[in-house]
């Protein structure tokens, strides 16, 4: 299957020293008052990884060029087909997380923070995007791309796995 190119990205700033990541608390629509990653949408003719790269440094003020490609996220709401999302991880050492302090509100999408990944995987946490607790010790851990589907049903998550690997 040849990926289709999505109009988002979405990006994940991995500390594996500290087994943080940089989230973002989102100050509107969608995922408000939600932890998320960084990202926004695509210009005309540009590449998903140079909008992941653009978007960080617009939400963050960090120029992170290692990420990864990682696949996508599709989406789907009561059974309408409602695109997806560029998914990316970039790997930063200690001296990144301890330069970069947090909490912090860079820019009007909201505030960032430093979490670390037990905290956002945990099962109670209700406070990280849901489709994002399931995929992303997966997408921080494993090499290979991936197509992902995030399915909501009457407005809760009724699935969230992998549809596809991709080479």
């Amino acid at each position: 299957m040849t990926t289709t190119r999505y109009k988002y990205t979405l990006g994940f700033i991995y500390c594996p020293e500290t087994e943080q990541v940089l989230f973002l608390n989102r100050q509107k629509s969608p995922w408000m008052g939600r932890w998320n990653g960084v990202g926004g949408k695509l210009d005309p003719e540009e590449s998903p990884l140079e909008c992941i790269i653009r978007e960080t440094e617009e939400e963050t003020g960090l120029k992170v060029s290692s990420y990864k490609d990682k696949g996508v996220l599709r989406w789907a709401r009561d059974g309408a087909d409602l695109g997806g999302v560029h998914l990316f991880v970039a790997e930063v050492p200690s001296s990144f997380v301890a330069d970069y302090k947090t909490p912090r509100c860079f820019c009007h999408e909201g505030v960032l923070d430093w979490k670390k990944l037990d905290w956002l995987l945990h099962k109670e946490n209700t406070g990280v995007v849901d489709n994002i607790q399931i995929l992303l010790s997966d997408l921080i851990f494993k090499e290979d791309r991936k197509v992902w589907i995030a399915e909501y049903t009457d407005g809760a998550l009724s699935r969230c796995e992998v549809i596809e690997t991709l080479s």
